[in-house]
């Protein structure tokens, strides 16, 4: 391989701004029929690649993608910052900390959605025809390659889809997320654990046990001791340079960067170190919600794109697709997750309407299906056609989550829910410093109406607000508990005197604060409640109207004609 030259960077510039653009508007056009991104990424790879450009206009694809060593090196190295930094945002998303002190159901869902799915699909993908992999006397390495993709569920994904459907700040969607956190966490160790040894070549168990120690090693460590020299390093970072969000990325590419290298030099993948490192980094208290949305855009903007469309420059899609294969995965990838988490929420206590709304969110594939089969594809594990199989089963299985959550959010939502609400559950004018001096005003209003005691009200509040704030953005608060004691939905509202910093998605203050409280042994009303808060604040304007009020009584008329629906939600007083 020679150097680059001039000629090289201008096909490279030419070949970014071109995929880049692409990409940003097909991602555009799909968002707008609720379609996600990553669809439309592959497809502009798709149609620039030898499956169309290549195939009938092959000149002007030579043109742009020259089939030369440095052209192909330049703009896969960009692709694979797009992987390592996306293995990065996902572990910055992860809390394990505050996931771990609530840990009991959530350990039993996740050990369903882990196990479940291994036990429903390794057996069918091991007796696949030979014709689908490398090496057909690893059938069972290759068996339980893809039995462990099928495991996995696309955090991001069905995080879009609660906040769509405004349960994401619910009790259910909390859980949700904790299960499917904590199943990227022990994946991602699985995985590492399986491509260590496909790496290999075969089951050692010298090797094996060798592997196992190094990884859970690296992780426990990193998790430990390094998670607090981090922590205390990026609050000198704070004190002494600011809020500044600037350092905060550099700080965190050079520690990805660093522990990528680590795992490599113990024979492990560089994706878990980089995976790792953002969890090391989000869990420091100085990490705030803006700091991780402005980390996923710049992710999200650039170099991710690039990764995904650059799957349908390498490999001709449309000559390896087979809708056989598809259709099995597909089936039995959703099937599999959805018992799994159905199971796995039914031990943890829910209801069977909130089992099936967890087990809805836990059937998309995404982007992680992808980015671990192309580990499988680049490493020699898995076939052209066998890796195709699986995008185009990741992407059809997130294509029907939207609609398939959507219905049924639709059907819960038949059941009316009588909401008690009145002038006096309003606050106005609320001196606060920070969140829970509002907290404990509404508890005390709350114990006025309910006669429960008021820091029992409290107490469970916060305890909810500490596990993830309740912040949705836009200057809006929505806290909520679960109480044994009250028959129906209790509403109160504060308005504080001057803003509240609430941790929130966006990173600017809280000027309303919604409080709902809903009977414990009815799980399926709060999610009703909080769709139709939502849902008003969303269409109705009700935010802008309850801004500019001045009197309790006209926040209970906005607030009666904005929430009353005849088949949800009705407000009394």
């Amino acid at each position: 391989m020679g150097p680059i030259t001039e000629h090289h960077l201008l096909i490279f510039l030419v070949q970014f701004a071109l995929l880049l653009g692409a990409c940003k508007v097909a991602g555009y056009l799909l968002n707008k029929i609720k379609q996600p991104a990553i669809t439309g990424e592959i497809l502009v790879g798709l149609l620039l690649g030898p499956a169309v450009l290549g195939k009938y206009f092959p000149r002007i694809e030579s043109i742009f993608f020259p089939h030369d060593t440095i052209q192909i090196a330049m703009l896969g190295t960009v692709a694979w910052f797009g992987n390592l930094f996306l293995l990065m945002e996902t572990g910055l998303e992860i809390n394990f900390t505050k996931i771990w002190q609530n840990r009991g159901n959530t350990v039993k869902l996740s050990f369903a959605d882990l196990i479940i799915p291994i036990l429903l699909t390794w057996l069918p993908m091991s007796l696949l025809p030979p014709r689908y992999m490398v090496d057909p006397n690893q059938h069972i390495l290759f068996g339980l390659f893809i039995a462990a993709i099928m495991t996995i569920s696309a955090l991001p994904v069905a995080i879009r889809g609660m906040r769509e459907m405004n349960v994401l700040k619910s009790d259910v969607g909390f859980l949700t997320i904790s299960a499917l956190t904590m199943n990227d966490l022990v994946g991602w160790v699985v995985f590492t654990i399986i491509l260590g040894l496909l790496a290999h070549g075969g089951i050692e168990l010298s090797y094996v046990a060798r592997l196992i120690l190094e990884t859970l090693l690296f992780a426990v460590i990193s998790l430990t001791l390094l998670r607090r020299i981090v922590d205390r390093s990026i609050t000198t970072m704070h004190n002494k340079l600011g809020r500044e969000t600037g350092y905060k990325i550099t700080f965190m590419v050079i520690l990805g960067m660093i522990m990528g290298a680590m795992t490599l030099r113990i024979g492990i993948h560089s994706l878990f170190g980089f995976f790792i490192a953002g969890i090391v980094v989000g869990e420091a208290k100085h990490i705030s919600e803006k700091d991780r949305h402005v980390i996923s855009r710049m992710v999200h903007s650039i170099f991710v794109p690039i990764f995904f469309a650059r799957i349908g420059l390498e490999i001709n899609i449309l000559d390896n697709f087979d809708p056989l294969l598809v259709l099995i995965i597909v089936v039995l990838g959703i099937a599999a997750r959805y018992i799994a988490a159905f199971i796995g929420a039914k031990w943890s206590g829910q209801d069977r309407v909130n089992s099936h709304t967890i087990a809805i969110c836990h059937t998309p594939g995404g982007e992680m299906h992808i980015v671990i089969a192309m580990l499988g594809y680049e490493l020699g594990v898995l076939t052209e056609t066998v890796f195709v199989s699986i995008v185009a089963a990741s992407i059809l299985s997130t294509i029907i989550f939207g609609p398939w959550l959507s219905f049924a959010m639709r059907k819960i939502s038949k059941n009316r829910v009588d909401i008690d609400f009145d002038p006096e559950s309003v606050l106005l004018d609320v001196v606060a410093e920070a969140r829970h001096d509002v907290v404990l005003r509404l508890a005390e209003l709350a114990h006025e109406n309910t006669k429960l005691p008021t820091d029992s009200i409290y107490q469970e509040i916060m305890k909810r607000e500490e596990l993830m704030s309740t912040a949705t953005g836009n200057g809006v608060a929505i806290p909520h508990a679960r109480l044994a004691g009250i028959r129906r939905p209790l509403l109160f509202i504060a308005k504080p005197l001057a803003p509240v910093d609430w941790d929130s998605p966006d990173g600017y203050p809280v000027d309303l604060v919604f409080l709902v409280i809903t009977p414990a042994d009815v799980p399926k009303t709060q999610l009703i409640v909080m769709q139709c808060l939502a849902g008003s604040l969303r269409n109705f304007g009700l935010a802008a109207k309850l801004r500019s009020s001045l009197d309790e009584d006209t926040i209970f008329k906005h607030i009666s004609q904005s929430i009353a629906s005849p088949e949800t939600c009705q407000v009394i007083s």
